[in-house]
């Protein structure tokens, strides 16, 4: 049986933890194609792109990993905005934080 190719948006400001999560998504020898964007600025600039015309709908990825702490429009920011969003409020949204901070 052949599994079906897994789409992957990882928005992380850092760019060693892009490569950490690369390497770790490679090592599982599923297919997979990663896309990842800088900050959240671009993430909805990118899936906004896609559901304006809504024969796109279809390019929107299975699964978005979000950094929470990102230069100008940090991660929380960028899930209220595609809570409101009903081409986008079902997207399934993991998100993750590299800081040691308690807040």
């Amino acid at each position: 049986m052949k599994l079906r190719q897994l789409d992957i948006l990882l928005v992380d400001d850092d760019t060693d933890d892009c490569i950490f999560f690369k390497e770790a998504l490679e090592e599982l020898h599923l297919p997979t194609h990663l896309t990842t964007l800088n900050d959240g600025e671009q993430l909805m600039h990118f899936l906004n792109t896609i559901v304006e015309k809504p024969t796109n709908l279809n390019s929107l990825p299975d699964v978005v990993f979000l950094d929470i702490n990102m230069p100008r429009k940090n991660g929380k920011e960028c899930l209220e905005e595609m809570n409101i969003n009903n081409k986008l409020k079902h997207l399934p949204v993991i998100m993750f934080s590299t800081s040691f901070e308690k807040e």
